[in-house]
Formats: structure tokens, sequence, C-alpha cells
């Protein structure tokens, strides 16, 4: 019988903001599953290095249920390198505040010099009202060389947003941003202004959110463009996605499987600006993203449209697992995990001829 609940190491994050994920109920038997959900849900808060937990036998023959943390790093102020593989390399100076007042709260303040040029300013709560309602508000003005068309492209933008959590699977989120985009040429300048509504659902059934060994993720995303200036400007870019895991070796050295796909529609406003392409980290691993050389190759036009299917196959070992380490008194972790992947992603410009086109294929392994 748990006669007590009790949580131990939370030096800066207030309890409540761990009491508030634990479900496990008192005066009941002690249920492991539900403990280990509990421990799981305090882990994707993602401001704690470790979570464990124990019991401990009291006088009165009941136990006393104990969560344990250990708190990340809070404050990250940093004057440093950065590389992008779409724009090169940028020095950052950046304050990042997480668990914010020790409520989950993360803000975020930066400044950015070179391949990228900009400001970039960003609060977030996860949970700041009722049962589970979000709230994000943010801002940024950056400017960088269009990967592969012949523009500099500038981007002012402030934007709002909302959410909310059903039973920790279902989650709807909406917001809206103002924004300004300026591709600027040797013999032209485009200039979009337009506000942008997006809405998303998700089911998400995943048991750690950073390193998941069972669960299915769905997606729904949709993201709509109102010019100012011009009707013929508007879109609406759908986007569609799915994850699921399986762990067929558990513990601490588990083996994890994964496949995912992902799919993206472009309605209304076509313009070459607002082309995708695939190949790189975020589409298909192996490649590198393309240049204006060969954008400018009628060979590589596979790659390049408002259309987009993009699937992924992937096996994570863990060799070395997460362990939670102070250093001068900060806390942080340290791990090691081996991935091998195959990606392969379709592109086109009309939905039609996604398949028409070659697919591009990606085989690899790498390190985390």
């Amino acid at each position: 019988m748990v006669s007590a609940i009790s949580i131990e190491g939370n030096r800066v994050t207030k309890e409540y903001i761990i009491r508030r994920e634990i479900q496990h109920p008192l005066e009941g038997q002690l249920d492991s599953t539900i403990v280990e959900e509990d421990r799981d849900r305090i882990d994707n808060l993602s401001i704690f290095s470790s979570v464990k937990w124990r019991v401990e036998l009291l006088e009165d023959d009941t136990v006393e249920l104990i969560y344990t943390v250990v708190e990340i790093w809070r404050i990250w102020p940093a004057v440093a390198p950065i590389y992008s593989e779409e724009l090169g390399w940028s020095i950052i100076g950046a304050v990042r505040f997480m668990n914010f007042r020790g409520r989950n709260q993360s803000l975020f303040a930066a400044r950015a010099v070179g391949e990228e040029e900009g400001y970039f300013i960003f609060f977030e709560d996860p949970w700041i009202a009722g049962d589970h309602i979000s709230f994000s508000v943010g801002g940024a003005s950056e400017s960088s060389t269009h990967p592969f068309l012949p523009y500099n492209q500038v981007l002012d933008m402030i934007g709002i947003g909302i959410g909310m959590w059903f039973d920790y699977r279902w989650q709807i989120d909406a917001g809206f941003s103002l924004d300004n985009m300026r591709f600027t040429g040797e013999v032209d300048t485009l200039e979009y202004s337009y506000i942008q509504p997006t809405a998303s659902i998700v089911y998400d059934t995943r048991d750690l959110y950073r390193d998941p060994s069972k669960g299915l993720k769905i997606s729904q995303d949709l993201k709509a463009m109102f010019n100012f200036s011009s009707s013929d400007q508007n879109q609406l870019v759908w986007s569609q996605s799915i994850g699921t895991y399986w762990s067929p070796i558990k513990g601490d050295k588990k083996l994890t499987l994964g496949f995912g796909a992902g799919l993206i529609t472009t309605f209304g406003s076509l313009d070459e600006v607002w082309l995708n392409y695939i190949g790189g980290s975020k589409t298909v691993r192996g490649w590198s993203p393309p240049s204006l050389l060969e954008y400018s190759n009628p060979q590589n036009t596979f790659r390049f449209g408002h259309q987009q299917l993009i699937m992924s196959v992937e096996a994570r070992q863990t060799i070395i697992p997460s362990t939670s380490i102070s250093v001068l008194s900060f806390s942080s972790e340290i791990g090691l995990t081996g991935v091998g992947f195959i990606d392969m992603g379709y592109s086109s410009k009309e939905l039609s001829d996604l398949f028409h086109n070659d697919p591009l294929i990606g085989v690899g392994f790498g390190i985390r």
C-alpha cells in the first residue's frame, strides 16, 4: 500500500511541476506499470538528466514512493560557432533559460552573424494554465543566402500560439504569425507580406520523446499563407507524418527499430521561391542540400518540388547508456548510440507527378 509520494532532487523546479505528471494513486497498491509511466512523463519534461524511482518500507508496513530527479543546466550563455548544412558557418551569441523560474518554461534570445544573420527571441510554456494548456510567443529577423536560388533572403516575423494536451495522447495546437519575406537578386526583388495561420493535431503514444522504445506518433499540420497584396499568392501547405518504434532488445543497451514517413502537399501559389528540396539531414541523409549549380542542372529537377514524400527506416543501438554526470556543480548527461538508416525521398512540382520522378536514396550509419 502506497501511503506517501515524495520528490527528491528538485532544487529549482517547483514541486507542482513534477507532481502534476504523477498519476499513481495514494492509498492504493503499488503498481510498477503506473510508476514507470509516471517516470517517463517526468522525463519527457526535458528538464532533468535523470529520473528514477524507489520505494521505502514504513513502520506501518505501507511504503513511500519516491521519485528522484537530477536537474539539467538551466542557463546557457554562449558565444560559439554554429554550422548549418544549407548555409554554412555562423557565430551565435545566445542565452537560453531552460526551466525558467523553475516552471518548465523556456526563454531564448540570440544574435547571429556570418552566413546566417539575425535576432531571435522566443518564450514557451508547455503548461501555462488549466489542464495542459500551452502558450508560445516569439519573433525573429534573419537574413541569409538562399541555398539554391540566386537571392539573398530576409525574413521578419512575429508569432503566437496556444495548444492543449488530452489524455497525454492527443495534442491540438493553433496559432498565427505576421511575416514579411524578401528575396533580393541582382536584377529583381520579390517581397511577400502575409499572415500565416497554423493548426495541428498530434496522436502520440511514445514512451520517451528523446529516445522512444515503443509507441506511435501521427501528426497532421496545416499552414496557410494569406498575402496582403495579392490573393494569387495565397497558399496552403498540408503536412502529414507517421513514426512508429519497437525495441526487440530491451534494457539499458536496447536495440530500437523505427519507421517514419512524411508527406507534404502544397496548394495555391507554386512560385519558385517556395520550392522544397530533398537531400540533407532533414530529408534524405547522406546527401548535401542542393546548390545553385545543381538547381540549374536539368538532370536534378527530381530533387525539387512543392510536393514531397520522405520515408525512413532506422535502427538505434545503445552502446553507452545515458548517465547523469556533474561538472562544476552543474548536472548533465553522457551516452552513446549507434545509428543505421535507409532514407528515400520523392519530390515533384505537381502532386500527380510525384512518383514519375526518380527517388533519392541515402544509406548510412552514424553515432549520437
